[in-house]
C-alpha cells in the first residue's frame, strides 16, 4: 500500500463536512486494512486510456468487504481499460459489474444511512 494513504486518510477525516468521500480510482494497488471512520462513500474504479493499468478483482472486493463493515456507501464506477479478466478493451466493453451487478451506493446526509439506487 502506498505510503501517502493512511496520512491523507487521516487529514480527510478532520474535515468538517456533511460528506466526506475517497475517490480509489484509479485503483493501481491493493490498499490492505483501511480505518474508514468518519467517511461516508468510497468510489472505486479502474483506470482508462490507451496505457490503462489492470486493476485486481481482489483489490475491489477488499473496499467493497470493508465498506460493507464499516457501514460505509460503495459506489464501483467501471473496471476502466482493462476487465475484470484482465484484458484490454473500451472501458464501456468491460463495464461496470462487480460479482455480477452494480454497486451504486450514495451516503444519506440526514439519515447518515447507505442508499442504493
Amino acid at each position: 500500500m502506498s505510503e501517502d494513504v493512511p496520512p491523507r486518510l487521516d487529514e480527510l477525516q478532520k474535515v468538517s463536512s456533511s460528506v466526506r468521500f475517497v475517490s480509489a480510482e484509479p485503483l493501481l494497488e491493493g490498499l490492505g486494512i483501511v480505518d474508514f471512520t468518519g467517511i461516508h462513500w468510497v468510489i472505486v474504479g479502474g483506470e482508462s486510456g490507451p496505457k490503462a493499468r489492470p486493476m485486481k478483482h481482489e483489490w475491489v472486493l477488499n473496499l467493497k468487504d470493508q465498506c460493507d463493515a464499516q457501514a460505509v456507501a460503495f459506489f464501483f464506477k467501471q473496471w476502466g481499460g482493462c476487465g475484470a479478466d484482465g484484458k484490454k478493451r473500451a472501458k464501456k466493453h468491460n463495464g461496470r459489474l462487480l460479482n455480477g451487478r452494480t454497486w451504486d451506493a450514495v451516503p444519506v446526509q440526514k439519515m447518515g444511512l447507505c442508499k442504493e439506487i
